[in-house]
């Protein structure tokens, strides 16, 4: 890189920092485990928060790294996407430290039951990137890709929860506290794709608004229809023990539905900040207020 190039290397501010070492993810993850324990009464090792942080950073990092591979316009990309762009090789070798280490983190700290589910999870994670790679469209030629990936964060997520509490794996995938906050993961992937349109032309044509450019102006009232029918769901099932999730997963939706107002007058970079502070304020409030 030459010292023109460089000079156009975007001035990143600190809030954005965790976005692009790719730590954002596991820490919404780490909550949202530590959210799902503490709901339904359960204990487990601490050493299983530090597994799935890795595992998560591990996942994202790939995904970065392959992104950062394939883009076509560089410097239009987003700041995470540069960010790994610029500094490849680094991230190269620190992504391989990371898989030795969330490797050896998964065989000493979980249980035999949990590695084995967690694998079919992982198999949904490589047919992701192996779809980013070669094929182009909705992941199985109906999902969107952002719908797929909140899902997938969603189970992996909670999976520990669901093993330790001795729950088949259908509930880990099917049950309405999982299903609820996989709506919210795949709104915050759906919100940061419309916000970051600009940069996914020619960088990532799977992006939904790539697909289908209609749903930017449509994402409004898709998020506001969302959080309503969320916080209906929420009220109608007030008494089920997953009502807090289900009020973490409305309020984090509706929020994401007050800023998509603010597309075009904000920038991209904060509102996929503030998106992801959506999905994780909710829960630390209903963590200190209400468990």
């Amino acid at each position: 890189m030459n010292s023109a190039q460089q000079q156009k290397v975007p001035h990143a501010p600190w809030w954005i920092w965790p976005n692009l070492l790719g730590i954002d993810a596991p820490i919404v993850a780490v909550v949202w485990q530590y959210f799902f324990v503490c709901n339904f009464g359960l204990k487990i090792p601490g050493s299983n928060y530090l597994t799935l942080f890795s595992v998560v950073w591990v996942i994202y990092s790939v995904d970065r790294l392959l992104d950062a591979r394939m883009l076509k316009r560089p410097e239009g990309a987003t700041l995470r996407h540069s960010f790994y762009h610029r500094n490849y090789r680094i991230a190269f070798v620190f992504t391989g430290v990371l898989i030795v280490f969330a490797g050896l983190s998964c065989l000493c700290f979980l249980p035999v039951e949990l590695i084995k589910t967690g694998s079919f999870v992982g198999a949904f994670v490589v047919v992701y990137l192996l779809h980013q790679i070669w094929a182009k469209g909705p992941m199985m030629m109906i999902v969107p890709k952002e719908v797929f990936i909140g899902m997938v964060f969603a189970v992996g997520s909670t999976l520990t929860g669901h093993t330790w509490s001795g729950e088949s794996i259908l509930d880990a995938f099917f049950s309405p506290s999982v299903i609820l906050f996989g709506v919210l993961c795949s709104m915050n992937c759906i919100a940061i794709s419309v916000w970051e349109r600009v940069h996914d032309v020619e960088n990532d044509s799977n992006a939904l608004p790539q697909l289908f450019p209609q749903v930017v102006k449509l994402f409004p009232i898709i998020a506001c229809a969302v959080f309503i029918s969320l916080i209906a769901f929420s009220l109608a099932n007030h008494d089920h023990v997953g009502f807090p999730i289900f009020v973490a997963s409305g309020m984090g939706c509706g929020l994401i539905a007050f800023l998509s107002f603010f597309d075009g007058k904000a920038s991209s970079q904060f509102l996929r900040f503030a998106a992801d502070m959506a999905v994780m304020v909710p829960a630390l409030l209903c963590l200190a207020l209400w468990l």
